[in-house]
């Protein structure tokens, strides 16, 4: 037994849900008596974590470790030289083979990785199995029938595709899949890196098809009055037919009647890239006092079947080669048959830009109007990435 004599460790969490928490909970006590080393947990709702993690990272008061989230938001403060590099746990844990290149490339920057990735999830199609049967209809592999469908269940008084923009980022998901199935990721990361002007023909093609979805009255009216819980009781009761989401909103007590595929094929050459945000363990550079313990903590957080305990019973799932779950087949499927991942919009891009475009884009199925809002998000690109813009128009 590795006995560790310190004070408490103070790992920081965002409250996801109950189960979530309580595996986390039993994990930490099982650490605590196997070193001998006292964890303190600081569980926040994920509002209350986001406002105070910029203090933390450039304050004197900071955790040992925190959980964060993969994208920009982890690379942004990497950027800043606000986290601690993790080469030398990466390289003696093998966690370079163990997660394979591009998780690893995932959270690195220059080279240097900056966290150790612990669960994604996919973002997928979910759709009423009776809805769909009782209207003679196949489940939408393609845009061809997604786009038909709607008029079908329309006729038939079921709502074709829900939607929840009260929040703004259910709305980004229509967005990036677009993107992703008409242009690609590496056209889809240069965007949200704002290499690209959002007035490009190939961004325009975007809008177009979400456009032609809000002309074949294929979203709810009342969008901006529900947040992503109220859309769920419309698929549940058969009042809706599909929705957009991540994999981890439906109960076990739904999939006989709910199932899961991923986003329609655009074009048919295009391979198939998906949405599967990612959550992590960074270690704050400020954190000097008990780097050594908190990167204990993280070997033991590393390992697959500790890994497989923290995601007991979520829809959830480790990115560990070695990692297995029973859970939610179709999902896992969607994982591991993506040819590439982003990461989400609003993990992609500088949160400044994310504040300022996500409402435009959750408003745009109730007012599709292409060239305002193009015009809207390249205002944005030249104001809030200064460098990029100034060295596109030398």
């Amino acid at each position: 037994m590795l006995t560790l004599q310190a004070r408490p460790l103070e790992l920081a969490l965002i409250y996801a849900n109950p189960q979530h928490r309580q595996n986390v909970t039993t994990i930490i006590q099982q650490y605590e008596a196997q070193t001998g080393q006292t964890i303190n947990l600081m569980v926040l709702p994920d509002k209350l974590f986001k406002q105070r993690l910029p203090h933390w990272l450039q304050g004197e008061r900071t955790p040992d470790l925190l959980l964060w989230q993969g994208g920009e938001r982890l690379l942004s403060y990497a950027r800043q030289g606000l986290l601690l590099p993790l080469d030398d746990l990466w390289r003696s844990e093998d966690w370079y083979g163990a997660f394979g290149s591009a998780m690893a490339t995932s959270v690195s920057l220059n080279g240097h990785p900056y966290a150790l990735p612990f669960s994604h999830y996919p973002w997928g199609l979910f759709y009423s199995r009776p809805r769909l049967a009782e209207a003679d209809l196949p489940q939408p592999d393609n845009w061809q029938q997604l786009l038909a469908s709607c008029p079908v269940l329309r006729q038939r008084g079921i709502i074709p595709i829900m939607l929840g923009t009260k929040e703004s980022w259910p709305a980004l998901a229509w967005f990036d899949y677009l993107d992703l199935r008409i242009n690609g990721l590496a056209f889809h990361q240069q965007l949200t890196r704002g290499e690209i002007p959002y007035t490009d023909p190939r961004v325009t093609a975007v809008f177009e098809h979400w456009q032609a979805l809000v002309a074949a009255d294929c979203f709810n009216d009342n969008q901006n009055e529900l947040d992503w819980k109220n859309t769920l009781p419309y698929l549940y009761h058969g009042k809706a037919a599909m929705v957009l989401m991540a994999s981890f909103i439906v109960p076990r007590s739904r999939f006989a009647d709910i199932g899961l595929l991923p986003f329609p094929t655009i074009k048919a050459d295009m391979p198939r890239y998906e949405d599967a945000p990612l959550d992590l363990f960074a270690i704050p550079a400020r954190a000097t006092a008990q780097q050594e313990q908190a990167k204990q903590l993280l070997r033991f957080l590393g390992q697959a079947k500790v890994q497989q305990q923290l995601l007991e019973g979520l829809s959830i799932f480790s990115p560990l080669k070695g990692a297995s779950s029973h859970v939610f087949p179709e999902a896992q499927a969607i994982l591991r048959g993506a040819a590439g991942y982003a990461q989400f919009f609003d993990r992609d891009v500088p949160p400044a830009f994310d504040q300022a475009a996500s409402p435009l884009l959750a408003a745009f199925p109730r007012h599709p109007d292409i060239p305002l809002i193009q015009q809207q998000l390249e205002q944005l690109r030249q104001r809030l990435y200064p460098a990029v813009s100034a060295a596109a128009t030398q």
